[in-house]
């Protein structure tokens, strides 16, 4: 019985410690999408630089900034959460 526990323990942990986690990118006013709609404006190849070389630290996405960008031009806002790992 003591090792059925066990067992049923070691499931229950793998399983919170593998479920998925939502993961929030930067807001707006951040100063790291600051600067990625500062490399938009320049050209999609800056854009693309700048995610690609801090994709490790902030998490950025070049087609989501990309669209932000777009919308902000625009004037529009978008949630910028997204699930899943």
């Amino acid at each position: 019985m003591t090792t059925s526990n066990f067992f049923k323990g070691a499931i229950i942990a793998a399983a919170l410690v593998l479920a998925p986690v939502a993961i929030a990118g930067p807001s707006l006013a951040s100063p790291e999408m600051k600067t990625a709609f500062t490399k938009a404006a320049q050209g999609p190849e800056q854009l693309r630089r700048y995610v690609e070389r801090t994709k490790a630290i902030y998490m950025l996405d070049y087609y989501e900034v990309k669209a932000q960008f777009q919308l902000a031009a625009t004037g529009k806002t978008v949630k910028v959460a997204r699930a899943g790992a």
